[in-house]
């Protein structure tokens, strides 16, 4: 008899011991919404992206804690933060990152930072709004696991705080559509704009090193960088994929052609490694392949064709130094887009 009390004490620490930690964390789910404002109601253009703008940052806040939770997923391991973590500029800093059961995807995490303002999404550069590819991640068989979002739906609602949560901002239960629509809301808050550029602009850059600025002349000059990262969003707008001569031949096809989504350079230099399939380290890795590495595929983007890239050493140092006055501290930091479940 006492053996068998000993045999079920032992099985008790051992189960607990092994219950996942994350379930054990999240239950504290105050939206705390003291002191954060998500919504920018100084951007123009979110006047429109968010259509509910009076419960806004009530479901931002809820978006914030499905973002982070990792219940998410099939097994309870995985959650967008994940792959997308707020010091590496909503990145994972891996050439592939982790899905469930310590699968790996075959492509590079892409930062979420200004994703309203994105006219595509994901490396093939899916044309559409971010709302309709904002889950995709979590019916993916690697990366979250779930079989649909209506899977989802059913497993939130078994999770008391959130049936509240949902009910007290939406009035409804919990469904596809709101879960989409915190999601969205979250991520489409997530709005980087206050970089050394940024506070450049009005005083004629006067904040920038003689090195930062050449490297801004060189970026919208003979660097040929602004011909596709246009903008002060560094981001493609009127081309939704390219290629940029990576390669003769591609395993990976991108969205046909080796053609890839040009992603905002916004914080890039967080956001590393570089390319979809992240191919290189650094960002002077990234500069060298312009300068010396450019495949002439056939489909190779027409700004890239019979013209050459020509930088010498200082010159790609000066261009490095300017990309890294496009990163944002404040944004990496700020609590609102932090892990609410800490």
């Amino acid at each position: 008899m006492k053996n068998i009390i000993a045999l079920i004490l032992v099985l008790s620490i051992l189960i607990f011991s092994c219950q996942d930690k994350t379930e054990v964390d999240q239950v504290n789910f105050d939206l705390n919404l003291e002191h954060f404002d998500y919504y920018e109601e100084d951007i123009p253009f979110l006047n429109s992206f968010f259509a509910n703008k009076v419960k806004h940052d009530e479901i931002a806040a809820l978006g914030r804690l499905l973002f982070y939770d990792t219940r998410l997923s099939l097994n309870n391991s995985i959650s967008c933060a994940s792959c997308h973590k707020q010091h590496l500029g909503f990145t994972d800093n891996k050439r592939f990152s982790e899905g469930i059961e310590n699968y790996t995807t075959s492509r590079n995490s892409m930062t979420l930072v200004n994703n309203a303002f994105q006219i595509s999404h994901f490396w093939e550069g899916h044309g559409g709004l971010l709302s309709d590819h904002i889950l995709n991640p979590i019916s993916n068989h690697i990366e979250m696991g779930m079989r649909s979002a209506e899977q989802l739906s059913e497993k939130l609602k078994s999770i008391e705080q959130y049936e509240h949560l949902f009910q007290d901002i939406f009035e409804e239960e919990i469904s596809e559509d709101l879960i989409r629509d915190a999601l969205t809301t979250f991520v489409g808050s997530i709005i980087s704009y206050n970089t050394k550029f940024d506070k450049g602009i009005e005083i004629d850059f006067a904040n920038f090193s003689l090195s930062e600025k050449n490297g801004e002349s060189i970026f919208f000059g003979k660097g040929k960088c602004g011909h596709c990262h246009r903008g002060n969003h560094f981001a493609a707008f009127w081309r939704e994929s390219t290629n940029i001569g990576l390669d003769l031949e591609y395993t990976d096809q991108g969205a046909g052609n080796g053609n890839f989504k040009v992603p905002t350079l916004r914080n890039i230099a967080l956001t590393g490694p570089y390319m979809h399939d992240g191919r290189f380290e650094t960002l002077e890795e990234v500069v060298n392949h312009y300068v010396n590495g450019i495949q002439e595929h056939p489909r190779l983007d027409w700004t890239l064709q019979n013209s050459p890239i020509d930088l010498n050493e200082e010159e790609q140092e000066d261009l490095v130094a300017f990309l890294h006055t496009l990163t944002d501290y404040d944004l990496i930091t700020q609590e609102k887009f932090s892990n609410p479940f800490k």
